[in-house]
């Protein structure tokens, strides 16, 4: 078995951890589930570093500087993170896949707190403004799609935690004070020297 390859059978996978196929089928029940299991262990690792990290941080930059810290966790190990989302953008397990999902998005509206707390955000749909759910599934759906071209090789490392920042940055952008918006312009100017140009695009 190849590290970090996911061109593997659950006998393969027995005989490598030295269990057996019984064992590995009652503990998972299926591939998918296994696959699933190793991207929610390295989402919780996003998780549990960047709670820890947001303590006392700046609010309109915690979503941001969030986003930029996923994107440079999966290109410490790109061959394994590429290969698992690779699975979960095709053969998808419908059994791990929503919770997976929930927990995405649980993670980015607790991100966006302090935001709800400055008065950026609301929790109420009546209210009118921009609420915690619409800004967190925008997060999720983003990441969803960068992630998607750097697994197909559109994007490489360097590009992709460029492209995940700025995309991010400009969704916090559209939702905070006009006071706030002229730092985050100027890390969007400072990172676009490193985002790819896509012929599909034009100039973009």
């Amino acid at each position: 078995m190849s590290i970090g390859s996911v061109d593997f059978t659950m006998q393969q996978l027995s005989v490598h951890v030295g269990i057996s196929p019984t064992t590995f089928y009652n503990l998972f029940g299926s591939k998918g589930a296994v696959l699933y299991s190793l991207l929610d262990r390295g989402l919780g690792r996003i998780i549990s570093d960047r709670t820890a990290m947001m303590q006392g941080e700046d609010p309109v930059e915690t979503p941001i500087l969030t986003m930029t810290y996923a994107a440079e966790f999966f290109t410490r190990k790109p061959k394994l993170y590429r290969s698992l989302y690779k699975f979960q953008l095709s053969a998808r397990d419908m059994a791990a896949r929503p919770s997976y999902l929930d927990r995405g998005l649980v993670f980015w509206q607790q991100n966006l707190q302090g935001l709800v707390n400055i008065g950026c955000l609301c929790d109420d749909a009546h209210h009118g403004a921009f609420t915690r759910d619409d800004v967190a599934l925008a997060l999720l759906t983003h990441s969803s799609g960068v992630i998607d071209l750097w697994v197909q090789e559109d994007l490489d490392d360097v590009q992709f935690v460029a492209r995940m920042t700025h995309d991010a940055a400009l969704i916090i952008h559209s939702i905070v004070p006009e006071s706030d918006r002229k730092r985050i312009e100027e890390r969007i100017c400072k990172i676009r020297p490193h985002l790819k140009r896509f012929s599909f695009l034009g100039d973009i």
